[in-house]
């Protein structure tokens, strides 16, 4: 039985999944399972998989899903006490298993190992950023009283591709969102209770390549992107959470809200009352100041000024971005 499965979900991405492969064939840690889970491709991305020849993988077909759909379905089937996903246009750095497995032997108590990561075609590295914002080497937990932006970096940290975790602690959440073959926030959904339910061991420096050049969704979309789960559906995420970082959930769930909000104000999409509804589902619990206080207020004057929403249309519309 291997001791890692790692899971690809495949969409289409015959002219990226031989490099993501490749990259799993060329860890030094060897003791692994290679499950792709074919997502209803129209290209020739799982044959090229299953040309590689290696016992160790194994391509499952399904019907187009979505990509958390597809993740679950790996999950379902893997036999490894950790779980690692890499997506089809993605690359590990040699060592990546390795760092992962040592580093979860060692720290019983840590649900995940994540990693940081480089982007585009120039491979630029996070690892300052994830410096600034406070991810050093190590086993961490969450600190209470998390301002909700500097918490939403912490669970952006989380790329899937970044993260080996425990499968028992994934299939007690029972893995990623999948309703509704949802494309957009599918995996923080899972990560949000991965970072307010347990201790997690992170690595700053850059181990995995992300080859947003070839992003058809995430950064791709940036701006155009549908309404993230965790808004349409928190339920469940409340039920879940730790009863001491119940406050720090309603804060990021009132934050994803602002961002959703002048997403709709600068497209046009929201009148006043609906602004209104958005806040009364998802108040702030806390009152805060400076850019929040700011951002609140030009939500609610562009809802009625047309000159103001132009304004916040820039602002939150498609843009080249290259980090999370």
């Amino acid at each position: 039985m291997p001791r890692v499965s790692i899971v690809v979900p495949l969409y289409n991405k015959a002219h990226t999944i031989l490099a993501a492969a490749r990259s799993v064939l060329g860890q030094s840690y060897r003791d692994w399972e290679l499950i792709v889970v074919d997502d209803g491709s129209t290209d020739a991305g799982p044959s090229l998989v299953a040309g590689l020849g290696d016992p160790r993988i194994r391509v499952i077909a399904q019907p187009n899903a979505g990509p958390g759909a597809a993740r679950n379905r790996g999950l379902a089937v893997s036999a490894g006490e950790y779980v690692a996903f890499l997506d089809a246009d993605d690359e590990w750095d040699p060592e990546f298993l390795r760092l992962a497995t040592e580093s979860l032997d060692a720290n019983a108590d840590c649900a995940a190992w994540i990693a940081g990561h480089a982007s585009g075609a120039e491979r630029e590295s996070q690892t300052q950023r994830n410096r600034r914002m406070g991810v050093t080497f190590g086993s961490w937990r969450l600190p209470r009283g998390t301002p909700p932006k500097t918490l939403k970096f912490q669970v952006d940290f989380c790329h899937s591709s970044c993260v080996v975790a425990r499968r028992e602690t994934l299939r007690r959440y029972e893995g990623f969102y999948d309703k509704g073959r949802v494309t957009y926030g599918e995996d923080s959904y899972l990560w949000v209770m991965f970072v307010l339910n347990h201790r997690l061991f992170r690595d700053p420096e850059a181990r995995v390549w992300f080859h947003t050049e070839h992003s058809s969704l995430g950064a791709a979309l940036l701006g155009r992107h549908p309404v993230r789960p965790a808004l349409t559906d928190s339920a469940p995420l409340l039920e879940r959470c730790d009863p001491d970082y119940l406050v720090e959930l309603h804060e990021l769930l009132a934050y994803y809200r602002l961002i959703e909000t002048e997403k709709l104000v600068g497209q046009g999409n929201l009148t006043r009352a609906g602004l209104a509804e958005w806040r009364g589902r998802f108040p702030w619990r806390r009152r805060y100041g400076g850019r929040i206080a700011v951002r609140e207020a030009l939500v609610s004057a562009a809802a009625t000024s047309p000159l103001l929403m132009r304004v916040l249309a820039r602002m939150t519309g498609p843009r080249r971005r290259t980090n999370t």
